[in-house]
C-alpha cells in the first residue's frame, strides 16, 4: 500500500471515528457537538498518526538501512 493510499484510508477512519466519539459524548453530556471541526481535527490527528508510525517503522527495518 503506498503513502497516499495509507493517508486516504486514515484521514476517512479518523473522520468517522472522531465523529461517533463526538456523537457519544454528546450525548452522555447533553451538549450540540461541532461535527465539523469534530471532522477537521479527527482526521489531521489520524494523518499525524499514520505518518508517524511510518517514519518509526521504516527506520526501525533492518533491511532497508543502507549499509
Amino acid at each position: 500500500m503506498n503513502l497516499l493510499s495509507k493517508n486516504i484510508v486514515a484521514a476517512i477512519w479518523g473522520l468517522i471515528l472522531a465523529e461517533v466519539l463526538a456523537y457519544i459524548t454528546s450525548q452522555l453530556e447533553g451538549m450540540t457537538p461541532d461535527y465539523t471541526a469534530v471532522a477537521v481535527i479527527g482526521a489531521v490527528m489520524a494523518l499525524i498518526a499514520v505518518n508517524a508510525v511510518n517514519a518509526i517503522t521504516g527506520k526501525a527495518d533492518p533491511a532497508k538501512q543502507e549499509k
